[in-house]
């Protein structure tokens, strides 16, 4: 007979400042995730607490929140209390004299991860919604090990290499451990201020673009840009290899130890560096910019590449887990993927503070009950909406409906012909990736599709790329070193038959960031490929987020109207029963 114990529901909540989220697990599985912005529809839901989703994720597990056996928080909460991170700070100020900025910053965190400050905060909340209860207690876990076990034991591999890299958690900013089974030993810690996540915010907001939502813009720039000695000498001079040859160390005196004229993220000295004034949002971006996108994705893929190159080469280990805010990075992903010393790559799909709520709820788990996560196969966890309450919003929106004997063979079609369809089916999926549960989908085949998807529906920068779902049992067709990245964390270089047969999926550095379809983790998804397929003989399909520029990805039914009433879709498909079509 199992032990019951297992079966309790633990919680992991994530405050934020943004992206507040939160996840239930029962058993070390994942069984309902959402982020809050997806319910209050503001982007990101800067400073909100997780009220809906949290309400959500107890409705679905089935329990009443005095049930829980315990809430993960994902940081040190002790080191916070007990005066560990007071310490740090102070010898750090010893180091180098911090600026008022960075005293304010390390303040902010004494005061809000402390325990009795934590308690309150969710206590708080929880008795204005439910009442006065018995509250679960908090199960804390530091930060780099809960984005490091949610990688690791959320991966295929028995053994790993694990990276968990962000801007800093707790002490630290990037750790490399190494997996045996149940077991997770650090290898090597790089601390505060030396922080890859810092680098790469301080460029992106550099180049015009927000910290912390704007660092994919980077990346997909960096495609278009091309090697530049002189830049690259400058950002080697903001981020520099470590006398060991191994590590890397970040310059502060670019980042956050200064004047802050332009950016919270960058000193005045950065400018003056590059000999530039940073790119205002609405400047047009020049080749110039791009090649700093360049220069500054090398730098953090070589950084990257050398941790694991050596740990590769001290361990005998060469399969590879990559989480934290750092894993978002799909160039990198690929990059490390690319190594001849690297047979394997998992980058976790829910990397950032905000999937740490389902880390540190696993955490909790799996230190309470001993349950071990499963390979993680889908990210289908959030809300949805059955065929009667789809019904009723369109018969009070008053729009008009078909309900086709078959809507994969009408969908199908409609895509075969050129028409932008807007898909909403099931579970809404967890993270920033559509992965056929809120997507926009079209045509492949053309260039001119993928332009299309971008200004009259995406609204956003014409340069940047969009991914391929595609049948996972087609992939050996179009690329020729691949592996079985189900969630859009990996990019691999496109052969001649993907250019010529879906060259609106390609990127301009002839690479496609792939979202490989299986059956049994997005079946609704998997069938309407293989309908495409029997139309047009080509098993993908262009996949973006169902949003538009500056809004979330869809949760509801309401949500999907407004967006498809308000842009150029052509189609829209709810819950694999209706389509609603425009004209």
């Amino acid at each position: 007979m199992p032990d019951s114990s297992k079966e309790r529901v633990y919680l992991g909540i994530s405050t934020g400042p943004v992206d507040p989220s939160v996840a239930a697990v029962r058993g070390g599985r994942v069984i309902a995730y959402a982020e809050e912005e997806r319910f209050v529809r503001n982007k990101h839901a800067h400073g909100v607490y997780p009220m809906r989703s949290l309400r959500y994720c107890l409705k679905e597990a089935g329990v009443g929140i005095e049930e829980v056996a315990a809430v993960g928080v994902g940081w040190d909460l002790p080191a916070y209390t007990d005066g560990t991170m007071a310490k740090f700070y102070a010898d750090l100020s010893e180091l180098d004299e911090p600026d008022q900025a960075t005293r304010d910053w390390q303040a902010g965190t004494l005061s809000t991860y402390n325990t009795a400050t934590m308690e309150h905060v969710h206590q708080r909340n929880w008795r204005r919604e439910f009442g006065d209860l018995r509250f679960p207690p908090l199960h804390p876990a530091p930060h780099h090990y809960t984005h490091a076990f949610q990688a690791a034991m959320e991966s295929p591999f028995e053994s790993a290499i694990v990276v968990s890299a962000d801007g800093s958690g707790d002490q630290d900013t990037t750790v490399v451990w190494v997996k045996h089974g149940t077991e997770l030993t650090a290898l090597r810690r790089i601390r505060i201020p030396h922080s890859l996540g810092w680098f790469y915010a301080a460029f992106t907001e550099y180049l015009g673009f927000e910290a912390y939502d704007g660092e994919y813009k980077v990346m997909g720039l960096a495609a278009h840009g091309s090697p530049d000695q002189k830049l690259r000498e400058l950002v080697g001079r903001v981020l520099m290899t470590a006398d060991d040859g191994v590590e890397y160390r970040l310059d502060p005196a670019y980042v956050h130890r200064g004047m802050h004229s332009h950016s919270g993220r960058f000193t005045d000295v950065l400018p003056e560096l590059l000999g530039a004034p940073p790119r205002l949002p609405s400047q047009e971006i020049s080749q110039w910019h791009m090649n700093l996108a360049f220069a500054v994705q090398e730098a953090l893929e070589e950084a990257m590449c050398r941790l694991v190159s050596w740990a590769v080469e001290v361990t005998g280990i060469s399969d590879v887990c990559i989480g934290g805010g750092i894993a978002h990075n799909v160039k990198m992903n690929s990059r490390v993927f690319q190594l001849d010393q690297v047979t394997d790559v998992f980058a976790h799909p829910l990397c950032a503070d905000s999937g740490a709520a389902a880390g540190a709820a696993l955490v909790a788990c799996f230190e309470q009950t001993a349950a071990l996560p499963q390979p993680l196969t889908t990210l289908a966890l959030g809300p949805q909406e059955g065929t009667e309450a789809i019904a009723r919003v369109l018969a009070n929106a008053r729009v008009a409906y078909e309900e086709p004997a078959d809507v994969y063979a009408e969908t199908g079609k409609a895509l075969a012909e050129g028409l932008i369809v807007g898909w909403v089916e099931g579970r809404l999926e967890a993270g920033p990736r559509a992965l056929g549960q809120r997507s926009i989908l079209a045509d492949p085949r053309t260039v001119d599709n993928r332009d299309k998807v971008n200004a009259v529906v995406k609204q956003r920068e014409l340069w940047r790329p969009f991914a391929p779902a595609m049948l996972a049992s087609a992939a050996g067709r179009y690329f020729d070193r691949f592996t079985d990245s189900r969630f859009m964390t990996l990019a691999f270089a496109a052969n001649e038959t993907l250019s010529e047969q879906a060259p609106a999926v390609v990127h301009s550095d002839g690479t496609s960031r792939v979202q490989l379809v299986h059956r049994d983790g997005t079946p609704a998804l998997y069938r309407l490929l293989c309908e495409f397929e029997s139309q047009t003989g080509v098993p993908v399909l262009l996949n973006t987020s169902f949003n538009v520029r500056g809004e979330p990805v869809v949760n509801s039914t309401e949500d999907a109207l407004r967006t498809f009433w308000a842009t150029g879709l052509d189609v829209l498909v709810l819950g694999a029963k209706f389509i609603v079509r425009k004209g």
